[in-house]
């Protein structure tokens, strides 16, 4: 592709001629004349513009460089955009393979692809362009929208509605039955679920990451938020729009999360509590009660973060306390002991 055709698809501006044909981003260490080369960091800019790579993709008030460089407000959205155009997705061909199991009143929409083994249930509807990979499984009644992806082996359990663009990494499973029972004299009796999970527009779950139905009503996946892999989210959890949620993240049942919150690795929430919007929640962060919008925690318990360094930085202070302490009462007990 043209480096000046590279940069209207990647939404920046070109700086230098644009006749160069790309046709590849790589890293500094792997650059040639055919490549472009993402500089986010300015130190690194001498040696990208020294390199071998044919072009850069640089900040917008990055100095100038020799080579022709594209130059962006957002560098990392840049980049994603420049990698869709010069390697996009792999789509599967459109049609349904021959040991696919498609129930007769499924509906399958126009130039979907339906994968071998895959298993489509009975009244279960598939959007146009959804592609459903290899060995997954769309439970009776679930709706799978347009243009939607879902990798080998994930799990759509029955009423589970999908909306358009989604996608669905290998091993994630939708709608199974949270984890709820009334202990009576020592059983525990289950608590059957019988609401469903609804995920809205533009939403990417990652590999082995599970999202249970709701026990009443539904739970709900917010427009364009993001998970990574194995995150688990429980039952009647309201995700919000745009939120980030990173590895290993656990969400008991009814959490609600507000628009943009961001949950980093290994952060566990307790059940019946609000993360407010735009909040951000570092790694490892335990939450036991509700999170102001926009604020920023760590710890376990989390609390403000800046009040959580300053604890830290108390205790790291301890053993020198300590021993002050022991001198002072050395100094205070005749004949110098170590004192009770």
């Amino acid at each position: 592709m043209k480096l000046a055709d590279l940069a209207e698809r990647a939404g920046a501006a070109l700086a230098g001629p644009g006749d160069l044909e790309v046709v590849e981003i790589t890293d500094l260490d792997r650059a040639h004349p055919r490549a472009l080369v993402m500089v986010a960091d300015a130190r690194r800019l001498p040696a990208a513009d020294a390199s071998a790579a044919g072009a850069l993709l640089v900040p917008v008030d990055a100095p100038p460089t020799t080579k022709p460089a594209l130059r962006a407000r957002h560098v990392r959205a840049a980049f994603a955009r420049a990698l869709a155009a010069l390697a996009p997705d792999e789509r599967p061909r459109p049609g349904v393979h021959p040991s696919a199991v498609v129930a007769p009143d499924a509906r399958v929409g126009a130039d979907a692809s339906v994968g071998a083994h895959a298993v489509v249930g009975p009244a279960a509807e598939i959007g146009a362009r959804a592609a459903i990979g290899a060995g997954a499984v769309v439970g009776a009644r679930a709706r799978v929208g347009a243009d939607s992806v879902l990798h080998p082996r994930v799990v759509v359990y029955p009423d589970t509605v999908i909306g358009d663009r989604v996608i669905l990494h290998s091993g994630a499973v939708i709608g199974a039955d949270g984890f709820g029972y009334a202990t009576e004299e020592g059983v525990h009796l289950k608590i059957p679920h019988r609401g469903r999970v609804v995920i809205e527009d533009d939403v990417e779950i990652g590999a082995n990451t599970t999202v249970d139905r709701a026990t009443l009503g539904e739970t709900r996946i917010g427009r364009g938020t993001k998970i990574d892999n194995l995150v688990q989210i429980g039952h009647n959890v309201t995700i919000g729009p745009g939120v980030l949620i990173a590895a290993q993240t656990g969400i008991s049942g009814s959490v609600t999360i507000g628009e943009g919150a961001v949950l980093a690795g290994q952060v566990g929430v307790r059940d019946h509590v609000a993360i407010g919007a735009r909040a951000v929640v570092l790694g490892g962060a335990g939450i036991t009660k509700t999170i102001p919008a926009g604020a920023t925690v760590s710890g376990l318990p989390a609390r403000d973060h800046r009040e959580q360094l300053r604890r830290e930085a108390a205790v790291a202070r301890l053993p020198e306390v300590l021993a002050h302490l022991r001198a002072l009462r050395r100094a205070d007990v005749p004949g110098g002991g170590e004192g009770a």
